[in-house]
């Protein structure tokens, strides 16, 4: 049996603003949960913070078993941080093409401290 795509489940997403995010703890194991902004693209997830040392990265760094709950529609995924600048620059770009806030924030020089890519689980 072939492998279903997610894109198409995901891109039915890609309009909403948040999503659910859960991470399991790096201290404690036990399961957390935040709302974040996110990016659709294709098969992959993006993730970015303004700060690194938040709970939610520092949790996906030390285990990227994440789940994604978009309104009661969850996708379990692994979650790796992008070190490449230009796949930094990408989700940068779709950043500000999705976020008003994003968008502003960029020419008062701010911007993501980090991203991260999550690959959906079919």
């Amino acid at each position: 049996m072939a492998k279903e795509s997610v894109q198409p489940r995901l891109a039915a997403f890609s309009n909403s603003s948040t999503l659910q995010l859960t991470t399991v703890g790096r201290k404690t194991g036990k399961r957390h949960t935040v709302t974040t902004w996110f990016l659709v693209d294709g098969e992959t997830v993006y993730l970015a913070t303004l700060k690194l040392r938040r709970d939610w990265p520092r949790n996906v760094i030390k285990n990227g078993s994440v789940e994604l709950d978009f309104g009661g529609t969850v996708f379990k995924g692994s979650a790796k941080q992008i070190v490449d600048a230009k796949q930094l620059r990408h989700v940068n770009a779709l950043l500000r093409q999705k976020y008003w806030a994003a968008w502003l924030g960029s020419w008062l020089g701010l911007g993501p401290e980090g991203a991260f890519a999550v690959t959906v689980e079919a």
